[in-house]
């Protein structure tokens, strides 16, 4: 009895344990769902990461003024080789020219987005099946 009241608490014990694992938060609650921007600039970091790869790039406003943004990426590495997307963590690199359309921050003022869509130098690195297909059909955003 005492032992298998020991491997019942012991099962507990580890469901209890691994319920962070499992949690996730919602893009809803930091970013705009309802609402796109697009923005043009160059890379200066590329983390191909887990849970979400991120890219810092510079933006240049009409004044000249530089600002420096981020994006987090909706699929993780594991999610991007699955939708057999074509491209790789060597697809970007810092200095390539980025043209990105995200939901922006809730953050009056932030410079972070969730990305929605990207082109480097020219090419659209699909995040979705529909945008594989696009890019497989001429490899630039419509």
């Amino acid at each position: 009895m005492r032992g298998r009241l020991m491997l019942v608490l012991s099962i507990g014990a580890f469901c209890v344990g691994i319920q962070p694992v499992r949690a996730h938060h919602g893009t809803s609650i930091t970013y705009y769902a309802d609402k796109s921007i697009t923005l043009s600039g160059v890379v200066t970091e590329w983390v191909y990461g887990y849970p979400h790869p991120q890219i810092y790039f510079d933006v240049t406003d009409a004044s000249g003024a530089v600002k420096h943004w981020g994006t987090e990426l909706a699929p993780t590495p594991l999610m991007m080789k699955n939708l057999k997307a074509g491209w790789t963590r060597d697809s970007i690199k810092a200095g390539d020219k980025i043209t990105i359309t995200c939901a922006p921050h809730k953050t009056p003022g932030a410079t972070a987005c969730l990305a929605r869509e990207i082109q480097i130098n020219g090419r659209l690195l699909p995040l979705s099946q529909d945008q594989a297909k696009r890019a497989a059909a001429g490899g630039t955003a419509q």
